[in-house]
């Protein structure tokens, strides 16, 4: 999905947008971004989240004084949509290269658990 090809700072947009849960003005979403760390103008928080309101990615409602901005697209959607550019770039279109290399990680034993447990939940979806 083009839309979902963000720049980090775009994706910082976004995950404000996510985290404030409401239509929010520039001023907020500049605040949410910077008490994250990222350091970014004012004025190029108003330009991206327009940029992002043309990828229709955040619908803007301009009835009042200030706009405000809601992201129209979730969470859930922009990382399957990353994560799926990333399993194409890296490890040849393969989900499974991905878990491999995933599971080369140090996990702990908690999280071995869990992924073995997701993995029965999963074959139990796929089986006739």
């Amino acid at each position: 999905m083009t839309k979902s090809e963000l720049g980090e700072r775009e994706l910082d947009l976004l995950q404000a947008l996510w985290e404030i849960d409401e239509p929010a003005t520039v001023a907020e979403v500049h605040a949410r971004v910077e008490r994250r760390g990222v350091r970014v103008a004012y004025n190029t928080v108003q330009t991206m989240l327009n940029r992002l309101e043309g990828k229709e990615l955040v619908r803007r409602d301009t009835t009042g004084r200030a706009h405000h901005y809601t992201a129209v697209v979730g969470e859930d959607r922009i990382a399957e949509s990353a994560l799926g550019r990333i399993v194409s770039r890296f490890f040849g279109g393969s989900a499974e290269r991905l878990a491999a290399h995933l599971l080369e990680e140090d996990l702990d034993e908690d999280e071995v658990a869990r992924l073995e447990r997701r993995i029965r939940e999963r074959r139990r979806e796929v089986e006739p």
